[in-house]
C-alpha cells in the first residue's frame, strides 16, 4: 500500500484532534491543541500526516518549536511529539517515513535540531527517521521519610526529621511574566552550554497556562535574592514529589535542592523526591552529595538535518529536565 507524508495545514485541525484523542485516551484534545500547538511562544506546531492511497489519514507526527540556548546564542529547535500510526497501518514503516519527512523540512522552518527522551515504541521509528541516541536521561531519587528506605513505620517520622534540611532558602510561587525568573535565567544561562531557554515567558506558558495545572512553579529565594526557579508536581498517590524543572545560578544548585527537599517535607506527605536529568549531567553535579541516587534510564535522542550543526550531537553539552516535554503532567 502506497503511503505518502505531507505537512498538515489549518484545514487538518479536526483530523489532528481525532488522532490526538486516539493516541492519548481521555485527553482534552482541544485544550492540548490550544496550549501546545497554537499558543507555544516559540511558534505554532508543525505536523506531518501519513496519507494512504485512498486518502485516509494513517498517522501523524509533530514538531513543537522550542527555544534553545547554544554556546551563548539563542537558536530555534523542536521537541518531537504526538507520533502515532493507526493500528490498521502499523508495521509498514510509516513512523520512519513521517520522521524522515519532518527531518527533510527542518531547514525550511529554521529548526536546528529535534530532541527528546521518547517512549519505547517510538525509538525505532525515530532512529529510522534520522535520530541519534546520545546517551541516557536518568531518574534521580532522594528519600524524604523512612518509608522510602523500607524502614518500619515507627521510624518514619524519626527518619523524616533527620533528613529534613535546616537553614535553607525559601520557595515562593512564580507569577505570570515574573521578573525574578528572568533574573535567574540571565545568570544561570552563563553556566549552560545547551539548554532550553527558561525565561519568564517560557515559565508562564509551560507551567502557569497549562490545561492540567498540576505542576507548580516557584522562585527560590536566599535572603531575598532569587537563586533558582523550579517546578514541582506530586504523583497521583502522593508518595513522590517530582522536580519537573530546576535551573539555578552558578554555585546554587545544592542550596536549591535542599530548599526543595525542605519544602516537600513541610508541605506534603511524600516519601521520595525525584529529579530527571541527563545521567552525565547529574553525575557531574554531584547529586549524591544532596542525597540523590541514580535510578532508571531512558535513551536521549537528537536529530539534526543533513549537514546540520554537530554541536547538538555532543551529549556533554545538554542540560535536560522534565520541562523539556510536550505534556503538562508527569502522571499517567
Amino acid at each position: 500500500m502506497t503511503v505518502t507524508a505531507r505537512l498538515a495545514t489549518a484545514d487538518d485541525r479536526n483530523e489532528i484532534l481525532a488522532l490526538v484523542r486516539e493516541m492519548i485516551p481521555g485527553v482534552d484534545a482541544a485544550a492540548r491543541w490550544d496550549w501546545m500547538y497554537a499558543r507555544n511562544p516559540a511558534g505554532h506546531a508543525l505536523t506531518w500526516l501519513a496519507i494512504a492511497a485512498d486518502g485516509a489519514v494513517a498517522g501523524c507526527t509533530s514538531l513543537f518549536p522550542w527555544r534553545l540556548w547554544l554556546d551563548g546564542v539563542p537558536v530555534l529547535a523542536a521537541l518531537g511529539g504526538d507520533g502515532y500510526v493507526r493500528p490498521a497501518y502499523r508495521r509498514r514503516g510509516l513512523g520512519g517515513l513521517l520522521h524522515e519527512a519532518s527531518r527533510a523540512a527542518m531547514p525550511a522552518h529554521g529548526l536546528a535540531c529535534m530532541y527528546g527522551a521518547p517512549g519505547e515504541l517510538n525509538l525505532t521509528p525515530l532512529k529510522h527517521g534520522g535520530s541519534r541516541e546520545l546517551g541516557h536521561v536518568a531518574r534521580w531519587a532522594r528519600p524524604l521519610r523512612g518509608s522510602a528506605l523500607k524502614l518500619p513505620g515507627a521510624l518514619d517520622g524519626v527518619v523524616a526529621a533527620a533528613l529534613r534540611p535546616r537553614f535553607v532558602a525559601r520557595l515562593e510561587p512564580v507569577v505570570p511574566l515574573d521578573d525574578r525568573v528572568d533574573a535567574v535565567w540571565s545568570t544561570a544561562r552563563q553556566g549552560l552550554r545547551l539548554a532550553c531557554v527558561r525565561d519568564a515567558t517560557f515559565y508562564t506558558w509551560r507551567f502557569l497556562a497549562t490545561p492540567a495545572r498540576c505542576q507548580d512553579a516557584f522562585v527560590i529565594l536566599d535572603g531575598g535574592t532569587p537563586i533558582a526557579v523550579c517546578a514541582l508536581e506530586s504523583s497521583t498517590d502522593g508518595r513522590i514529589v517530582r522536580i519537573v524543572d530546576l535551573v539555578a545560578v552558578p554555585g546554587a544548585w545544592h542550596r536549591a535542592l535542599r530548599a526543595i527537599a525542605r519544602h516537600a517535607a513541610d508541605t506534603t506527605t511524600a516519601s521520595t523526591l525525584e529529579l530527571k536529568l541527563m545521567a552525565l549531567d547529574g553525575r557531574s553535579r554531584g547529586l549524591w552529595r544532596a542525597g540523590f541516587t541514580e535510578r532508571q534510564h531512558k535513551p536521549f535522542l537528537c536529530m539534526i538535518p543533513s549537514g546540520g550543526d554537530r554541536r547538538f550531537l555532543d551529549p556533554d553539552r545538554w542540560f535536560y529536565t522534565g520541562a523539556d516535554a510536550d505534556v503538562d503532567t508527569t502522571n499517567g
